[in-house]
């Protein structure tokens, strides 16, 4: 009985869908908002079992259901946008209601998605720390020069296709979930610059932030900036929704530092609807990001900078993303 009525739920929203919509590796569905002028598939719905989630990162707009004995304003009002038939929303609030017995444990109206967990796995064969390599090896010397050295266990793969390659592990929970492999000097553009085997919707260093009380968290985009000013990483110009949602999990203050480029500029406005603070410090033009910083000015007061400058109102972040 609860699965009939869970399928006749999700059928609202489902049965609704655009004809077009795309799907990511991690599940969602994406499409234009109904519910805003969004035109450009911002919008994404996700089943996890029983549950379902909303959200979409033009209007900020979030919603979902869990088995309970209610249906939410939000969800009510989502359906009605996407085409449900009233009469149609008005029958499953009143088989909620009937059923409110079999559907009593639920403690929230607007179910926020949880992230699943991310599969443990195994480093390459071969991989050594950089640290113990000698001090002419490139990879160190490397390390060293971008100032990353010694601040995080950076790795090395032992082998000739990828001795080149300096490996960072993807952690979460204390377990090994992911890496990405970062060449120090491709010869030609048909090397690639990284490899990855990085599950989706993770954010690097996110362990570093829980269970602390810490109460700032600097979101930047690349690895090594991260690494540089202890912060966490969406790796790109864009967080996906997994990602943003456990960003929010941690319950702080969240200030994003883009690089200085246009593609930094996705990164900001996303930002924006999500209600993060945005900071754009008065670096030396020199520095394209939080990790060039840190090379000119020290990581003390690189962090201190961002903090400074950081701020939630839109027309100076709108000027300052201009800029770029």
């Amino acid at each position: 009985m609860v699965e009939h009525i869970v399928e006749a739920v999700h059928r609202l929203l489902l049965d609704n869908l655009p004809i077009r919509t795309n799907t990511t590796p991690s599940g969602w569905r994406t499409f234009n908002c109904p519910m805003c002028s969004d035109q450009r598939k911002r919008a994404g719905i996700i089943i996890g079992g029983p549950k379902i989630s909303y959200h979409c990162f033009n209007c900020s707009f979030t919603t979902g259901w869990s088995p309970n004995p209610h249906l939410g304003r939000k969800y009510r009002d989502l359906a009605d946008k996407m085409g449900a038939d009233a009469k149609t929303i008005h029958a499953i609030q009143i088989l909620l209601m009937q059923n409110s017995e079999l559907l009593q444990n639920t403690e929230t109206n607007d179910y926020v998605y949880n992230f699943k967990t991310f599969n443990t796995i195994e480093l390459p064969e071969n991989t050594e720390m950089i640290e113990s390599l000698p001090d002419s090896n490139p990879l160190k010397k490397y390390a060293e020069s971008r100032g990353i050295l010694g601040l995080y266990p950076l790795l090395h793969i032992n082998d000739i296709s990828n001795r080149k390659r300096i490996v960072v592990p993807f952690t979460y929970n204390s377990e090994l979930i992911g890496w990405t492999a970062r060449h120090i000097n491709p010869p030609n553009k048909a090397t690639p610059k990284y490899l990855h085997n990085m599950p989706s919707g993770y954010v690097f260093n996110i362990d570093a932030f829980a269970n602390n009380d810490r109460e700032i968290v600097i979101v930047t985009e690349g690895v090594f900036d991260a690494i540089m000013i202890d912060g966490i990483a969406v790796q790109g110009n864009r967080a996906t929704p997994e990602q943003a949602h456990l960003i929010d999990k941690l319950g702080k203050r969240v200030i994003v530092c883009p690089d200085k480029d246009k593609a930094g500029v996705e990164l900001v406005e996303q930002a924006v609807v999500l209600g993060w603070e945005v900071s754009f410090p008065e670096w030396h033009t020199d520095c394209k990001d939080a990790a060039d910083a840190v090379l000119r000015y020290g990581r003390l007061a690189t962090i201190e900078s961002i903090i400074k400058n950081a701020t939630s109102n839109k027309i100076k972040i709108q000027v300052k993303s201009n800029m770029f």
